[in-house]
């Protein structure tokens, strides 16, 4: 085997792609030869080096990869902390203000009626500072037109500091109140538009914890303003 024909195969050789016969040929004339067998232990030697260089670089690029999948999770487990504690705030705060209510004691609702125009407001205030007050209408049935349940809760932004951001503070502060429109003494304006003719057993009916108070209509548009 000449020397050409040995370079030609070498490639192959090192990478152990010739066949025995060949492998066989190529060893007796290493044997034979010193500059051949030094032409595979230089080719051998450069492989052996990219080889490193190859496996090198695929265990920076594996570093790299799981680093970036560790910050990701990272990242994903702190928005998702972040998600959960701010449904867990949320879900609090929620019961705390608008679930956690109790009906208020008639002693402790300060109200009032004042009437602007045509329009009459029946508000609700709490006479105790750290108190606050919810007016819920619901339909009631024996004729009356309007049913409102007074609730009570903590008001848990009396501090002032928290006040002077919180627009809801300020809005509990001054506790709640209804509002009906009137087209005349006679006549009520529902909140679909519809007009309703009144009569003497259309009223009013604010439950407390002990004790409920009925107002007619009528009368409500003739109470002018009044506690």
């Amino acid at each position: 085997m000449n020397h050409d024909v040995f370079k030609d195969l070498a490639p192959n050789y090192i990478e152990k792609l010739t066949s025995e016969e060949t492998n066989k040929q190529m060893e007796k004339h290493m044997e034979q030869c010193e500059e051949c067998r030094e032409y595979i232990k230089g080719m051998q030697e450069d492989l052996s080096v990219k080889r490193t260089r190859e496996y090198k670089k695929e265990n920076r690029n594996i570093d790299y990869l799981k680093k970036v999948r560790s910050k990701n999770r990272k990242k994903i487990f702190t928005i998702a902390g972040s998600l959960v504690s701010l449904f867990l705030i949320l879900s609090i705060g929620y019961y705390v203000l608008f679930v956690h209510m109790w009906i208020a004691d008639k002693n402790n609702v300060d109200t009032s009626i004042q009437q602007k125009g045509a329009t009459v407001t029946v508000s609700f205030q709490s006479k105790q500072d750290n108190r606050y007050l919810v007016a819920m209408r619901h339909e009631e049935k024996q004729g009356y037109i309007d049913g409102i349940i007074i609730y009570e809760n903590w008001n848990i932004f009396s501090d002032s500091k928290l006040n002077q951001f919180s627009e809801l503070a300020k809005a509990r502060q001054n506790g709640d109140s209804i509002t009906y429109t009137f087209l005349d003494e006679n006549t009520l304006l529902l909140d679909n538009g519809e007009k309703k003719k009144l009569t003497d057993e259309d009223k009013i009916r604010i439950q407390y914890k002990d004790s409920a108070k009925e107002i007619r209509l009528k009368d409500l548009y003739n109470a002018k303003n009044s506690r």
